[in-house]
């Protein structure tokens, strides 16, 4: 492969060992919307209505484009697909007399509520299959929402036929090979998420993401153009990719403290970024 001069030269390493020692301690992943999508087996219990519909049903929850609904169809009751908004404990959403509600009780557990003006009520828990292994559950999450993004400027990154091929190897695996699929699943879910935020079609899991780590936001946006840049080996992109989804996840983890210097490593892996892509004729 014929590669840009300079670029190899340029492509120095930007310290992502290091980078380690920044973060802080492990917490329990924050709740995204890989937590939400997804198809959910429902018991459902019906109260005070006219006709009472299905007491088991299997409800999708999707994300479209960066919009949310859930289809509440299957349970009857000439319900229908509902588009839904974050609020304090969850999902909420209101069409002509119906209203509901979603929240979180317990991980691929949701609480359901729908509530006519006539008086009738509707309740019950939904539950969606698990792998097993919960980053690999949030990866299966992201490729259906991906699979539904048209906003996005470059192939898919993941494959949602793949994606359920593989999920009897996650259900099978034990011990060791669990640990390794796990990791493996984080690092693709975080490229993938990474990339409908990009897109637009996914929300930043922090609400101060446009607040702190300004210059690793900064990368990120660079990262993604010097992405569409053809002129640039594609295996130099895909290294490049994986050290800035690296670097940004540092900026997020980092304490005040820290901050700071995951951000000069930022700014300085940007300037590289930006001399490769002018070697290589991209736009800026």
């Amino acid at each position: 492969m014929r590669r840009a001069p300079g670029l190899v030269i340029l492509a120095v390493a930007l310290g992502v060992g290091q980078l380690a020692a920044l973060a802080t301690p492990a917490a329990p992943p924050a709740v995204t919307w890989a937590d939400w999508i997804g198809s959910w087996d429902a018991r459902l219990k019906w109260s005070s209505c006219s006709a009472d519909g299905e007491e088991r049903a299997t409800l999708a929850v999707d994300a479209i484009d960066g919009a949310v609904s859930i289809d509440l169809s299957a349970a009857g009751g000439a319900l229908a697909s509902l588009s839904l908004v974050a609020d304090t404990s969850g999902w909420s959403g209101q069409q002509g007399d119906v209203t509901v509600r979603l929240k979180h009780v317990k991980p691929d557990v949701l609480e359901l509520a729908i509530d006519l003006d006539s008086g009738c009520e509707i309740r019950g828990n939904l539950a969606r299959a698990s792998t097993g292994i919960a980053a690999c559950d949030r990866l299966a999450a992201w490729a259906r929402i991906e699979s539904q993004c048209t906003k996005l400027s470059r192939p898919a990154l993941e494959n949602p036929s793949r994606v359920a091929r593989q999920r009897e190897q996650w259900v099978a695996a034990k011990g060791a090979a669990r640990t390794k699929l796990a990791a493996q699943c984080t690092a693709r879910s975080t490229k993938l998420e990474t990339a409908l935020i990009d897109a637009g079609c996914a929300p930043s899991p922090d609400p101060e993401i446009g607040l702190r780590g300004a210059e690793c936001q900064a990368l990120r946006s660079t990262s993604a153009r010097l992405g569409r840049c053809g002129n640039v080996p594609f295996d130099l992109r895909t290294a490049l990719e994986r050290e800035v989804v690296v670097l940004v996840a540092a900026s997020q983890g980092a304490d005040k403290s820290a901050l700071p210097v995951v951000e000069a490593e930022c700014k300085k892996a940007r300037d590289r970024l930006l001399a490769i892509g002018k070697q290589a004729g991209c736009p800026p």
